[in-house]
């Protein structure tokens, strides 16, 4: 491709600021034969960590196209979190992705994988939100366990 960026028609000049990065969400994929395991897995991630756990998405909903939960995360995690869920993961699918002023990017083109990647159905999503637009974490978890000891 002529672009590492999306919309971009020529080479940039300069690398984009990570500070474009307001936070994160983790996705993780289930289906009624592995939902035990990602109740386990949501378990696991209340008890440790500050998140803004969402609702139980039974159903396909927005750009992903199968059952899912997310948890969204602030920044400072993602250096706790990404090998936390490489380890804890259960064989689950997990799309980890940021959230920056380019949602249609973020999932797309600036998404991470945990065990495999799976079609997102994000072409639709709007690639450009203002600053305020950008999805604000609110954590809404109180853990009561050290990632590390438990």
């Amino acid at each position: 491709p002529v672009s590492l960026r999306p919309h971009e028609q020529t080479l940039p000049k300069s690398p984009q600021p990570f500070t474009r990065i307001a936070s994160y969400h983790a996705h993780i994929y289930f289906d009624e034969d592995n939902h035990h395991k990602a109740a386990l897995l949501r378990q696991w991630v209340l008890e440790r960590f500050p998140v803004e756990l969402g609702n139980w998405n039974l159903e396909p909903r927005g750009p992903h196209v199968t059952p899912s939960f997310y948890f969204g995360f602030t920044n400072d995690l993602l250096a706790v979190i990404i090998p936390w869920l490489q380890l804890n993961s259960l064989g689950l699918t997990i799309l980890l992705h940021p959230n920056t002023d380019d949602p249609r990017a973020d999932h797309l083109d600036y998404a991470m994988w945990i065990n495999r990647a799976q079609p997102v159905n994000a072409y639709r999503m709007t690639s450009h939100v203002e600053a305020h637009e950008i999805e604000k974490i609110l954590p809404n978890t109180r853990p009561t366990i050290v990632p590390e000891r438990g």
